[in-house]
């Protein structure tokens, strides 16, 4: 198995119990990496006898891949101590959870609604203007907490419900250890999946670590997040949010929107990315440290604000390289061309989703955890676009790219520098077969800029272009995306993008020196 697809469960059972961040079982299981304030999250590696009772011992159940009997004394969210681990009872849904959180979370907190926030999500209402379905994001702020303390995702909520349906997913931040914990319960059963260290190891087997197969990177998924904020409150107004939040005001409290979540999302998945690599530092594989910036993680999903003339930027280019000007089409082509490919949003009967063009791309998470190797040293600008300008008119989903760790050399931690990494690395391409992306990779670390070069003549073959071939083309490169977005666990509705009837072959992407249509790779030329 190549280092590219290799799971980091192997990695992260190689690290020293000693220098856990969260550890293994009593029996000796699942081992990671990292650091804690006062040892807390060490509770994780005790065996139950020496974890303190709680009114849910017996009830939580472990999927985090520890198999504990004794879960919620182990934990230091502010969910976990106050509603799990604290007082009288273990409460199994949203209600009763709800109800024993406000009894202990009172500071800065007082009246009905009180710190409760409610941003609505809707896939169906905004395209049929009217009310329908909505999954509701809700965060309790109290107590000095940030947004992103405690968080309860509730689904299938129906315009109107004056009563909240019992089944809820939960993420509580631990300040003390800096990771996300996540909970869930289906009105009976209360599972633990694990932290966010658990979730770099992906699912495991019997239910275990579910929810990773979406949090792949331990931190909050907002899938729609930048303007114009697609199926979220923001740019437009959902119908029958304002009433099904004003219903249900002790639940739900105040009613916010997309825009303002982004910036929760963003600052949390900030704080975590920090925690994220030195845990991966703790580890210490140069690959799985580097992983963001080669491979794709995660993904968002962008789309245009008005009837699309031109190509959004990060849809073609990394937002490391995206400095192009605006490529252009015609709106009538566009329309004309979405009918001919029998486009349709589900069982919405519409062609297009409310905000139209919906394309998967860089996910902020990938890229505030780049930002930041940059600003260790780790990387620098330079060398990290130079790795992401092969294969560059595939910014998500490159196998090509991702293949290229392989490449990467072991450099222990304490001398892991861009300028060590370069050096590894050219020495590990020394004979890369011509025109692989190996050759190109070495060719671009050879050099001394010229990023912008090699990304304008790409550019302005795509100009030079007859517009309605180029859309069209732009639509078939535009199908796969989605098709392979699909394929995630993560894209859960019908309704998020757009499907058509085009059949993509695989790998087809922009030629980056002539912008027309391949199935492979090709090198870019002086």
């Amino acid at each position: 198995m190549s280092s590219a697809s290799r799971p980091l469960l192997a990695l992260l059972l190689a690290l020293p119990a000693a220098s856990a961040f969260v550890g293994c079982t009593a029996g000796g299981g699942e081992d990671t990496g990292g650091s804690c304030d006062g040892d807390k999250c060490d509770d994780l590696d005790k065996p139950d006898s020496e974890i303190p009772d709680s009114p849910c011992d017996g009830v939580m159940v472990d999927k985090s891949g520890r198999d504990n009997e004794k879960v919620a004394g182990r934990l230091h969210d502010p969910l976990g101590t106050m509603v799990f681990a604290g007082g009288d009872g273990c409460p199994v849904n949203f209600q009763d959870i709800f109800a024993k959180l406000a009894a202990a979370d009172t500071q800065g907190c007082s009246g009905d609604g009180a710190g409760m926030q409610t941003r609505a999500i809707s896939e169906t209402a905004q395209q049929a203007a009217a009310p329908t379905d909505y999954r509701l994001v809700v965060s309790r702020n109290c107590n000095s907490r940030p947004a992103h303390g405690i968080v309860f995702s509730l689904f299938g909520v129906s315009a109107g419900d004056t009563q909240l349906p019992p089944n809820v997913e939960m993420i509580s931040f631990d300040e003390s250890s800096g990771v996300f914990n996540y909970y869930e319960t289906d009105g009976q059963t209360l599972n633990f999946f694990g932290n966010s260290k658990d979730f770099l190891k992906g699912k495991g087997s019997n239910d275990d670590r579910r929810c990773a197969g979406c949090h792949v990177g331990g931190g909050m998924i907002m899938k729609e997040l930048r303007a114009p904020w697609l199926h979220w409150e923001g740019d437009t107004t959902t119908p029958g949010v304002k009433e099904l939040v004003a219903a249900n005001k002790k639940f739900l409290g105040s009613q916010s929107n997309g825009i303002e979540l982004e910036g929760t999302v963003d600052s949390a998945n900030s704080i975590w990315n920090a925690k994220r690599i030195e845990a991966l530092k703790e580890v210490g594989d140069t690959k799985e440290i580097l992983r963001p910036l080669f491979c794709t993680p995660e993904f968002n999903i962008g789309s245009n604000n008005g009837t699309p003339s031109s190509v959004p930027g990060d849809m073609l280019l990394d937002p490391l390289i995206n400095n192009f000007a605006s490529l252009s089409f015609s709106s009538a082509d566009y329309t004309a061309a979405v009918s001919a490919n029998s486009q349709r949003v589900g069982a919405t009967g519409k062609s297009d989703t409310f905000f139209p063009m919906a394309f998967p791309h860089r996910s902020s998470i990938d890229s505030d955890y780049v930002q930041q190797l940059i600003q260790l040293g780790i990387l620098d600008d330079e060398l990290a676009k130079d790795v992401v300008l092969v294969d560059f008119t595939r910014p998500i989903f490159s196998d090509d790219r991702c293949a290229l760790l392989d490449s990467v050399p072991s450099i222990p931690v304490a001398e892991l520098t861009a300028a060590k990494l370069k050096e590894g690395l050219l020495a590990n391409l020394g004979s890369a077969p011509a025109g692989s992306p190996q050759a190109e990779l070495k060719k671009n670390l050879e050099a001394t800029g010229g990023q912008d070069t090699v990304v304008q003549k790409f550019t302005d073959a795509c100009a030079a272009r007859p517009q309605k071939d180029f859309l069209t083309d732009i639509l078939r490169v535009l199908s796969l995306l989605r098709d392979t977005a699909r394929t995630r666990q993560v894209m859960e509705f019908a309704e998020t993008m757009p499907d058509d009837n085009l059949r993509v072959s695989a790998g087809t992407r922009l030629d980056p020196n002539t912008c027309t249509l391949t199935t492979s790779f090709v090198a870019t030329t002086p």
